[in-house]
């Protein structure tokens, strides 16, 4: 499959998007600078005037998208008082967004371990405030009588079905995203029904 490249956007944005494909497609420790190089097209000195590192590369895809789904999550639990719908809108978002920019979330779920030390704790207190989220949404939810009583394992069981459909989503395929967003949701309903 070949790489996808982005024209239209800014230097920096498309060199991200092409090294989160490359990341993605063989994994981070495989890939070179000159591999970089070769699929933005720009010569060593081009490339470093727009990065610094292969590991800030890595640092600013991570941080990006599990920061981009805090926000939306908190934007999310501020404006709907339902958990219900609530967990429904976070269900749906989490799937659009894996199935938008799916090369940059299979690089934030695969190589997280490839960080530095700091920038590894940082990335994990996003993704520590996104799921914190989920669980406040579902343990209001069991508070209210919508849903059963919290549970770790059915909480880790639901966000790990939404979380690992990166590595079997096909986006590209007409509807897949959305049919997948109600099915999952679906399933999420039932596996917190009272």
């Amino acid at each position: 499959m070949a790489i996808i490249d982005y024209p239209a956007l800014p230097q920096r944005e498309r060199i991200l998007k092409i090294a989160a494909q490359l990341f993605a497609r063989h994994g981070y420790h495989a890939v070179g600078m000159s591999d970089l190089q070769k699929a933005v097209g720009l010569g060593r000195g081009a490339l470093y005037h727009h990065i610094r590192s292969k590991e800030d590369l890595l640092y600013e895809i991570l941080r990006e998208y599990i920061q981009e789904l805090g926000v939306t999550a908190e934007s999310i639990r501020d404006a709907e008082a339902d958990p219900t719908r609530r967990v429904a809108l976070l269900g749906e978002h989490l799937v659009r967004k894996i199935a938008s920019n799916q090369a940059e979330l299979t690089v934030c779920f695969k190589e997280l371990h490839s960080l530095s030390a700091d920038r590894h704790s940082e990335v994990l207190g996003y993704h520590a405030r996104y799921e914190r989220i989920w669980r406040e949404c579902m343990e209001e939810g069991a508070r209210k009588g919508q849903f059963r009583p919290y549970s770790y394992i059915v909480f880790k069981g639901i966000l790990g079905m939404y979380f690992y459909s990166y590595l079997w989503m096909q986006p590209n395929l007409p509807q897949a995203a959305d049919d997948i967003a109600e099915h999952f949701v679906e399933l999420t309903l039932r596996m917190l029904a009272p």
